[in-house]
């Protein structure tokens, strides 16, 4: 054999040898995809499974934090546990630093911001008539779905 010939079956061979790799390398890959998707498949129907749990154990409520000075946050579509304490909702949107009494929690931070001479954290449900003051100590009071609430930091001796 000629050594041109034997040039071009080795180059020949060579890509022969990368061809079937390449085709091994596709299908594997291939397979590994096929495996990926169902996996991804099986992952999104828990959490849409677990999205009606969630539902069932859960309620929505809006909270307005009014931390003084102007500074107003809003919580829109809070999701809390059923049954859930106006404490504990929350807690769940910021340390809340906070004593037990005979009438309940008083609350002295909410996010760090407290405990100035003169100044308390109150809170509110808004009702049909407006803003209406909490009467009850938060970790007594029960939220509802749809509820609106609201801490204030406020001055209660302005004079």
């Amino acid at each position: 054999m000629s050594e041109r010939n034997s040039i071009w079956m080795w180059a020949s061979a060579a890509l022969l040898c990368t061809t079937i790799l390449a085709g091994y390398m596709a299908l594997n890959s291939q397979s590994k995809l096929v495996g990926l998707q169902a996996d991804y498949d099986a992952l999104m129907e828990s959490v849409e499974s677990m999205q009606g749990s969630l539902e069932d154990l859960t309620i929505l409520i809006d909270m307005r934090v009014d931390y003084g000075e102007g500074n107003i946050v809003w919580y829109n579509s809070t999701r809390v546990p059923l049954n859930a304490k106006l404490l504990e909702a929350t807690e769940l949107i910021a340390s809340v630093d906070f004593t037990l009494s005979d009438y309940g929690a008083i609350v002295n931070e909410i996010g760090e911001v407290g405990g100035d001479e003169g100044f308390f954290w109150l809170w509110y449900t808004y009702e049909e008539d407006g803003w209406q003051l909490g009467m009850a100590g938060a970790d007594t009071w029960s939220l509802k779905e749809g509820d609106i609430v609201a801490w204030e930091y406020t001055n209660v001796f302005p004079f």
